[in-house]
């Protein structure tokens, strides 16, 4: 049984310039992710994607084998399920492929080693994703999308909406080639607390993260 990781980091970013190569409580936003990827010595390759020289040596100095990305695969119109399949058929000898994101500075290594453990031991799924568990009154277009207003129930007593933290995916050989996505028919949803989910898309999501981040280790 095989299974392998590819981190997807760009070195352009058009909503955070540069967002890539930020400082975040004093290191740099994609050595968070590369450096937890190797530490949860839950995979038997680890692939960089990126068109980054400075990430390319980072990821080689870390034993990870490096991917150049390609032009049409660094436009915004490209996506994860389309890295992903890219990644699967330059690479068709994994049982299982994964997909960890820069995005998520503060995904920790047990969470990652704990999802493939559970993808690989389990007969029933399929794939995997991390999320989040939000409790709340949600609204969609100016419609309310899990309760009624005039009918107002306890907040406890609502079903939680899951919420992809975009963090880690993880899928099996045989379900990326059938459903052509990073997500199949069955998959396993990991519960993260807010702290792992936390998603770097905007100069605001840098603040938040700093903070948290800082609040966080403290204890």
């Amino acid at each position: 049984m095989r299974i392998a990781a590819f981190i997807p980091i760009k070195a352009n970013s058009e909503r955070v310039p540069g967002k890539n190569f930020r400082i975040l409580n004093g290191k740099k936003l994609y050595e968070y992710i590369l450096e937890h990827a190797v530490e949860a010595d839950a995979f038997d390759d680890i692939y960089v994607d990126t068109n980054s020289d400075e990430i390319k040596d980072f990821a080689a100095e870390k034993g990870m084998l490096v991917i150049d990305r390609k032009e049409e695969l660094a436009r915004n119109t490209a996506n994860g399920n389309d890295l992903l399949l890219y990644h699967s058929e330059k690479y068709p000898q994994y049982d299982y492929y994964f997909q960890l994101f820069a995005t998520a500075p503060y995904l920790q290594p047990e969470t990652i080693r704990m999802c493939c453990g559970k993808l690989l031991s389990s007969e029933t799924y399929d794939s995997c994703f991390t999320a989040v568990e939000n409790h709340g009154f949600y609204w969609l277009n100016g419609n309310p999308i899990n309760y009624r207003p005039g009918i107002l129930p306890r907040s406890q007593d609502m079903s939680p909406m899951i919420e992809e933290s975009t963090g880690l995916y993880g899928i099996s050989r045989e379900a990326l080639r059938r459903y052509h996505a990073r997500i199949g028919a069955k998959p396993y949803i990991h519960i993260v607390s807010k702290f792992e989910a936390i998603d770097i898309n905007t100069e605001e999501d840098l603040k938040i993260a700093e903070y948290i981040g800082k609040s966080y280790w403290k204890f």
